[in-house]
């Protein structure tokens, strides 16, 4: 009899463990579907994408080079790849290279605040005036002030002294060495600033 009931059991088991197996096998199926539904989605959007992208960081590239530079292209890995003349340059300068990343970043900010409907709150750039030239600088900010529209707030942090004059609101941090803290004050706005304010230019800080 407990050789009987036991092997009752165990058949109880047997099912149990066969229907735990037939449903995993099935969200199994669901999920490597699901896997590769996305992954097509991923490929498609990229494939729609990348052009799109391309073209609006090549416009950056041109206004920030006084289109030297007019076109960019991202490979499937998205690399950048400067053209000159419509040909690949093989090699660019540590400037160059600084300049289409910094492209690129404004293309995809501008992409991604134009398909949501809304402005960026914030934008944050940190030390991209390093390896530019002063003319090249002066760009960075004129170009930053005509996408102003799709950033309610530009922040630059940069050790670069030229560039300051040229910003709206100025936050200096100095380091005191003996005392081991460091202390934040604001610049005073100039003319230019305030004018510019008034004009209803955004700003950048």
């Amino acid at each position: 009899v407990e050789a009987v009931a036991s092997a009752t059991r165990q058949r109880e088991e047997l099912r149990r463990a066969q229907e735990l197996l037939s449903r995993l096998e099935g969200e199994r199926r669901v999920h490597d579907e699901l896997d590769r539904a996305f992954s097509d989605l991923r490929t498609e959007l990229n494939f729609q994408l990348r052009p799109e992208l391309s073209d609006l960081a090549s416009r950056f590239l041109g206004e920030l080079t006084d289109g030297r530079y007019a076109e960019l292209e991202l490979d499937d890995q998205y690399n950048l790849i400067v053209l000159e003349d419509g040909v690949p340059k093989p090699v660019i300068s540590g400037g160059e290279e600084d300049l289409s990343n910094l492209v690129l970043r404004l293309a995809i900010s501008q992409m991604i605040a134009d398909r949501s409907g809304q402005n960026f709150s914030l934008l944050v750039l940190d030390e991209v005036f390093g390896s530019l030239d002063v003319a090249r600088r002066q760009n960075v900010v004129d170009l930053l002030r005509r996408v102003g529209d799709r950033f309610e707030q530009v922040i630059l942090i940069t050790h670069i002294e030229g560039v300051k004059d040229e910003l709206d609101h100025v936050v200096l941090v100095d380091y005191d060495d003996q005392a081991g803290t460091s202390r934040v004050r604001q610049r005073e706005l100039t003319v230019p600033d305030v004018e510019r304010l008034e004009a209803g230019e955004p700003a950048v800080a």
